[in-house]
């Protein structure tokens, strides 16, 4: 049975409305850990991006510039969390549950490695 054109109708803005909700269904997924040497951005226990610890310059919950975003909530304003690196990239924000408690556990690993 061949496609036919109502099919192609119907079938790819279903298809747009699907991926739509895996993504934002998704999200609620990415986690943020730390370990001795990277912090890691996690989406179902799975690294898809990394940052050594090395690399970080600063933490901060104010942003300046454009920033390379990895949200975990829809409501991001009170969890912000800004990490500054060394070689002037762009600036990563992410939102971890508790700002302050996961800012300090960043820094007290910083510090082990100075």
């Amino acid at each position: 049975m061949p496609f036919t054109w109502q099919t192609i109708v119907w079938a790819l803005p279903l298809g747009w409305v699907v991926f739509t909700l895996i993504i934002f269904t998704a999200t609620h997924y990415i986690d943020f850990q730390i370990n001795s040497k990277h912090l890691s951005i996690t989406l179902f226990r799975i690294s898809i991006r990394k940052i050594s610890l090395s690399d970080i310059h600063r933490v901060s919950k104010n942003l300046k510039g454009k920033p390379e975003i990895w949200r975990n909530t829809f409501s991001p304003n009170h969890r912000m969390l800004v990490i500054y690196r060394k070689n002037q990239l762009r600036p990563i924000v992410i939102t971890p549950k508790n700002r302050y408690v996961f800012r300090n556990r960043i820094e007290e690993e910083i510090k082990k490695h100075i």
